[in-house]
């Protein structure tokens, strides 16, 4: 039987430096599109909602854009796939 994973939850100073290290790591750029977006940013979460956790394997960045239609639109499942294969690539 598998163990749910536990889920983190950083605030302060904590949630601050995680956002900083997942934007340098991306080097600034939205991963779907390429688009320069600055670290007054939060990063998204990948998975998103119940399953979030503020973890580096678990955060990207993504232009205002993207991360709109991740949420809204016909490319969700395009967009989410790129995430987790993205995050996959980097961490296994």
């Amino acid at each position: 039987m598998f163990q749910k994973q536990k889920r983190v939850k950083l605030y302060g100073k904590k949630l601050k430096k995680l956002n900083h290290d997942i934007f340098e790591r991306d080097n600034h750029r939205c991963i779907v599109c390429g688009k320069y977006v600055d670290d007054s940013h939060k990063f998204h979460h990948e998975p998103c909602g119940q399953e979030k956790s503020d973890i580096i394997s678990g955060g990207v960045v993504l232009c205002d854009n993207c991360h709109y239609a991740r949420h809204n639109t016909d490319k969700l499942k395009l967009i989410k796939t790129k995430c987790e294969e993205y995050l996959r690539d980097l961490y296994g």
